[in-house]
């Protein structure tokens, strides 16, 4: 009696794995001529588009008929956000291609002329080659404008969208920095995954008072030379670039550089003087690079001393001596 106990608990315990086990455990291989070939989209954004390198895509795999237990995987060096099932939320780095293998469950088990099978198959994806950002100088110092601004934009289809990097060294001269010179550096991030959030909470740029947003947000406050550089993540340029359009937007942090992304690109600024106590001598060396390479640059020295106004005050003036762009 206590070993037909034993047995009925045994098979009970036994009933719910295999009801629970994938049928893929025990399918059999599909014959060539049966199994499904599956095709590919991607998405970024809600919107169907080309599958670009660099860009944060969502990949979904596609079959001509009902199938189960869909698996994607990819080969080392692909970075994988997440998903499941026939969708995948990748970025794949600049290459040729990329080989995907599938492997489902397709047929029907109450059809003898369908068995139930497993399919698997390696698919080599064409990948849309990038086009490099491309910076739009805006502000060249011109005159007594000692304000210095640039903005490096990503192509709105297939642009890259790996992260930028801003430099900067000054000087107390009117000769461009050297390049030994102290080198300050903030990365910013363009891919809703590299977003941050950060245990320290800093005051939103809007109500940052001017030492706060120095401390938190500036790139640089610097009194001997008197210079002051910041970055702004750049408001959507249209399908169409046209630098008047090219705005700032949102202010970045250079102490919390992945609080915020730029998906379209950076305004960088820098300004130079002080109406009331200007040092005679400053210049700066602002860079923008990305996946390696320079993609903007403004070299300018700038001499400032005291002018008279055409009413009569004395105003320190700065005026840009050497300049330089990319």
């Amino acid at each position: 009696m206590a070993r037909t106990r034993q047995l009925l608990c045994a098979l009970l315990a036994a009933i719910p794995v295999a009801l629970l086990a994938p049928a893929s455990a025990s399918a059999d291989p599909c014959p060539p001529a049966t199994a499904f070939t599956p095709s590919y989209e991607f998405v970024e954004g809600g919107v169907k588009v080309p599958f670009v390198a660099t860009h944060e895509l969502t990949m979904v795999a596609q079959f001509s008929d009902r199938v189960d237990h869909v698996g994607l995987t990819v080969p080392d060096g692909v970075r994988v956000i997440g998903g499941s099932g026939g969708r995948l939320k990748l970025i794949v780095p600049v290459s040729a291609s990329l080989a995907v293998t599938a492997t489902w469950v397709q047929g029907d088990p109450d059809d003898p002329a369908n068995p139930v099978c497993t399919g698997t198959a390696t698919t080599a994806l064409p990948i849309t080659a990038t086009r490099p950002s491309r910076a739009y100088y805006l502000r060249k110092a011109k005159g007594t404008d000692a304000y210095v601004a640039f903005a490096v934009v990503s192509d709105p289809q297939r642009g890259d969208v790996s992260p930028l990097e801003i430099s900067l060294r000054v000087a107390a001269s009117t000769r461009f920095p050297s390049p030994r010179a102290k080198e300050r550096k903030m990365p910013v991030a363009m891919r809703p995954s590299e977003v941050v959030k950060y245990k320290k909470h800093i005051p939103k740029e809007e109500f940052a008072t001017s030492p706060l947003r120095c401390r938190y947000y500036d790139l640089i406050c610097s009194r001997n030379p008197r210079l002051s550089a910041w970055a702004t993540a750049l408001q959507y340029p249209g399908r169409t670039i046209r630098p008047r359009r090219l705005n700032g937007g949102a202010l970045l942090s250079y102490v919390q550089p992945f609080r915020k992304i730029a998906p379209y690109g950076v305004v960088v600024d820098a300004v130079v003087g002080d109406p009331f106590r200007s040092p005679p001598k400053a210049a700066l060396d602002l860079q923008v690079r990305q996946s390696g390479q320079l993609v903007g640059r403004a070299r300018v020295a700038f001499h400032c001393g005291p002018e008279r106004m055409p009413w009569g005050e004395i105003f320190n003036r700065c005026r840009a001596v050497r300049k330089k762009f990319g």
